[in-house]
Order: C-alpha cells, then structure tokens, then sequence
C-alpha cells in the first residue's frame, strides 16, 4: 500500500497523474485494443460530472474526451470527437478505465467481505 503524506496532495501531488492502460474491445465480432493515456482529472470536475450522470444527464463523451491526453499532457478528442468517431464498446471500455471502474469495485468488494467477516 503507497503511503501518502497530507502535504504531497495539498500540492496536488495525485491531480493530472498520467496512467498508460490497455483498453482491450469488441469491434465487427474481434477482438481489439488500443493503448490509452489517462489523466486524472480533480475532484471539483469528476464530482460535477458525476452528479450530472446520477442525474441522467449524458456526461460519458465529455468525461472521456478530458480524460484522454496525449505524450504530452494535451487532451486528445474533443467531446464531438468522442461521440463522432467511437463506437460503443469502445467508448464503454475506455469509460471503465476513465472512471476507474475496477478500483471502485475492488473497494467495494473488500468493504464487503470486511463486513461480511
């Protein structure tokens, strides 16, 4: 477990992180995948986003099109970009890996099984 000091993220030491991922789709009945660059966006951006999706507003496109950078920290698509020029199953995949959907659900299931303990 990484060990963060107070003072690290008060300089906003974890905000505009770049992770690489592999986001891996299906496309015309294959297999596919695409290298990706992820920022993290802050929490004042991910939590509107987040309230306008629990409230059924279309965010998706937006969310990824911020989220998506290039080598040098650019975004990559704009959000017409984004709902233009991907297909679903790709925008799904790279939504869970934007959202960071498994490290959610890693959390939730240890804070299950703790309960369940």
């Amino acid at each position: 477990m990484a060990k963060l000091s107070l003072t690290d993220i008060k300089s906003g030491s974890l905000v505009s992180q770049v992770r690489d991922e592999t986001v891996t789709f299906w496309h015309n009945g294959e297999e596919c995948s695409v290298d990706i660059r992820i920022k993290q966006l802050p929490f004042i951006e991910t939590e509107s986003l987040f309230l306008r999706w629990g409230n059924k507003e279309n965010v998706v496109s937006e969310w990824i099109s911020k989220a998506l950078v290039d080598d040098k920290g650019k975004t990559m698509f704009t959000q017409a970009q984004v709902e233009n020029n991907f297909v679903q199953t790709l925008a799904s995949a790279i939504f869970d890996m934007v959202w960071n959907a498994d490290n959610i659900k890693k959390s939730m299931e240890k804070a299950k099984s703790k309960k369940d303990s």
